[in-house]
Parts: C-alpha cells; structure tokens; sequence
C-alpha cells in the first residue's frame, strides 16, 4: 500500500491506494498549519483502516508548489522520516533474525 501527500490547489489530501485503487482519503487545507495537520492525519488514516506503518511501503508527495514552499518541504520531511524509519525497522528486523545485536 501507498499513501500520497498531495498539496494542489491549497488543498492538501492524504490518500491511501492499493495499486491504481483509492482506498480512503483525508483532506485538509494547506492554509491550516500543514506541520500541526500532517502526522495526526497521517496517523489516523492507518488507524481508521486498521493499518500498521508495516502495512506501508511507501510514501509520496505530489505538489504543485515549489521546492521553496514550507508545506511541501515539511510534506518532504515526512516522507524522509518515513522511509528512514521503515530502513531502521528494516534493519532491526533482519539484526533479530539473524541473531546480530544492534
């Protein structure tokens, strides 16, 4: 499963797909602060989908804004965290299976 972060027309959508397949959405405006929006949305579309961060493999930002712009930088942010924490999970997964201590 996939979520994109899609910020277009100060309007910003968490959306959860399966494939081509929208399962669920979140929307909210880019105008409300995005950095106190994000990650409780972010959270609680794995929760209403009864979804662990396990459950995805990646994470993606769409936008029609500039590199420039703090609501995509701060969309980027998370997508970085993200990716970082899954590797890190990822990491300790494989230490406990093979019996290394991390």
């Amino acid at each position: 499963m996939q979520i994109i972060i899609e910020i277009k027309n100060k309007i910003t959508k968490l959306i959860l797909k399966k494939g081509q397949k929208t399962l669920d959405e979140v929307t909210f405006g880019v105008d409300e602060n995005i950095s106190e929006k994000l990650l409780p949305n972010f959270d609680a579309l794995l929760k209403k989908n009864k979804l662990m961060l396990e459950d995805i493999e990646s994470v993606d930002v769409e936008s029609d804004l500039g590199d420039a712009f703090t609501s995509r930088r701060i969309a980027e942010g998370m997508r970085n965290a993200f990716l970082w924490t899954k590797k890190e999970r990822t990491q300790k997964s494989l230490d406990t299976d093979f019996g290394n201590s991390v």
